[in-house]
């Protein structure tokens, strides 16, 4: 076989855009309704994990089909393919040059490895890689037989259209057991991928899009001139980079930082209090700043609060029903403003808040946000 051949390069690139690519083209994708409901859901207090479960398997899903499809156009172009695919996986893994994860996934997916696995079982020891791959390509030839003998000889029909001419190729069961090897391997990286892919992209679109309710726009803040009533995603200035920076008026500014955080994890809601400093400047001009933690739940101690409490920092737990309505109310206290959402009771609240959600722009909060940026692991029951 060509040493120039990667398997990767037979998945459809709808199917790379799930892997990686910025986070707007993924909303886009996964679609910017979906995305929406999730932040209507997270909003009103509803569990992140639970709203974006549906994503995951929708996501899980069309990689799946994209994997069919890689399988059935590399089998129409390597009539052998079975015998060749392990070797074209490895060839591809060891390239000379950096691998994007478009081109590393499919190739480790199809010889048994998440990418965990590749870098305990591959990376960490190059001698150990023939040894394992004579050792796959004798557990898929047994499962195999195995399915052959307790199943019968099935085979799997991959039909597609290419051009004018309809193209029919098979799977045997060797071909199977690689295809579902590689599917369930997928499964398992994508798993381990949500909690950080979605958080990153889903913070912002939270965070931006309570802003956003309660009034204010967003701006660049390398081109911005406006002094009230903005806001923008992201804030190097000070000791650490917040979430979000609200500019009420001249003068009176809000620094906000958000995160999906447990109450198994109070310690990092803790950092994330001594971090932050009640003056920040811009300009020459200094502006009295408050700092807004957004955190999923706080832990049963009170150590956290106390510490919030210490630093004059507010902490707002997602968890709670309407918690936007306790944020607004705190943010009244702070600018001295009044907002329409603090005076909505419980019957009327989700409405307003979904009402005024359609409205908001949410792919522009994910501008040079980049899902390939997150850290990525096997999928674990924590």
């Amino acid at each position: 076989m060509s040493e120039h051949i990667y398997i990767s390069k037979f998945l459809p690139d709808g199917t790379t855009i799930l892997l990686t690519g910025g986070g707007r083209q993924f909303i886009e994708h996964i679609g910017e309704d979906a995305a929406r409901e999730v932040v209507a859901g997270v909003l009103t207090g509803r569990n992140i994990r639970d709203q974006t479960e549906p994503l995951t398997r929708r996501r899980i899903s069309q990689v799946t089909g994209g994997l069919v499809a890689m399988f059935a156009h590399a089998k129409s172009q390597i009539p052998d393919l079975e015998a060749h695919l392990s070797e074209l996986a490895l060839k591809q893994l060891e390239s000379n040059s950096p691998l994007k994860r478009t081109a590393k996934w499919p190739a480790q997916w199809v010889i048994g490895l998440t990418e965990k696995g590749y870098q305990n079982v591959l990376r960490s020891s190059p001698p150990n890689r023939k040894a394992y791959i004579d050792s796959f390509e004798a557990a898929i030839t047994a499962a195999a037989q195995k399915c052959r003998d307790d199943l019968g000889d099935l085979r799997m029909t991959l039909g597609f259209v290419k051009g004018p001419d309809g193209r029919v190729v098979e799977l045997d069961w060797n071909g199977i057991s690689r295809l579902t090897t590689a599917i369930g391997c997928a499964t398992l990286t994508l798993r381990g991928s949500e909690k950080s892919m979605y958080g990153k992209l889903f913070e912002r679109l939270v965070l931006g899009s309570i802003l956003s309710i309660l009034g204010y726009k967003r701006v660049n803040p390398r081109g911005n001139t406006a002094n009230s009533m903005v806001f923008w995603l992201g804030d190097a200035s000070g000791n650490r980079e917040c979430d979000a920076t609200v500019i009420h008026k001249p003068g009176k500014v809000a620094r906000f930082d958000i995160g999906f955080i447990g109450s198994g994890n109070p310690e990092i809601s803790k950092d994330k209090l001594s971090r932050y400093e009640g003056e920040i400047k811009r300009g020459t001009k200094d502006y009295s700043s408050k700092t807004f933690i957004i955190v999923d739940r706080l832990p049963a101690s009170a150590k956290t609060q106390k510490a919030a409490e210490k630093i004059g920092a507010i902490i707002v737990q997602m968890s709670m029903q309407y918690w936007p309505r306790a944020l607004a109310k705190h943010l009244s206290e702070w600018f001295d403003s009044d907002y329409e959402l603090s005076h909505l009771d419980d019957a009327h609240i989700e409405k307003y808040l979904r009402a005024r959600l359609n409205d908001v722009p949410i792919t522009e909060f994910l501008i040079n946000v980049d899902v390939d940026e997150s850290n990525i692991e096997d999928f674990s029951e924590d």
